[in-house]
């Protein structure tokens, strides 16, 4: 029986991006926690703003080590298929926020069409799609609201 609208194909495709996301951000955490030289070699790289921002010295402290635990957890997540839609938009506001400093008051192109805003738009179609339902825990996981619930005809 298939429960989802979307076409197997396209749902592995969801899948696949959700593993390479979570790996993403997973290496992120485990190179900004235990291997500081990963993340200066890297800083030319993919996500170039996300490693930008945890290396620059705003980032040090305790402050820093919350981020690298933070992309660590969502990069678990997003490779468990676990609360993938919570893990979607944290991970959305960390690349925003690693995003903002660098917008100028009169964006380029190159501001529009970086690898941080093909990364939001990744994170949005996985939050948008159920991506967690697809090989991952989460379709395990079903939470009812009480407001939600459906009524009886």
């Amino acid at each position: 029986m298939n429960r989802s609208p979307l076409p197997h194909s396209l749902r592995i495709i969801i899948f696949l991006l959700r593993l390479v996301m979570g790996l993403n951000f997973l290496y992120i955490g485990i190179a900004a926690l235990f291997n500081a030289s990963v993340m200066k070699s890297l800083h030319g790289q993919s996500f170039t703003g996300l490693y930008t921002w945890l290396m620059s010295p705003g980032g040090s402290g305790s402050l820093h080590t919350l981020f690298a635990y933070a992309f660590l957890a969502i990069g678990a997540c997003l490779i468990l298929g676990l609360a993938t839609r919570l893990a979607s938009v944290l991970g959305i506001v960390l690349v925003i926020m690693s995003y903002w400093p660098s917008v100028s008051p009169a964006p380029t192109i190159y501001a529009l069409a970086n690898i941080d805003v093909i990364v939001t738009l990744c994170l949005l179609i996985l939050l948008f799609s159920k991506a967690g339902a697809y090989i991952g825990l989460d379709m395990f996981i079903h939470v009812h609201l009480p407001g939600r619930q459906k009524k009886q005809p």
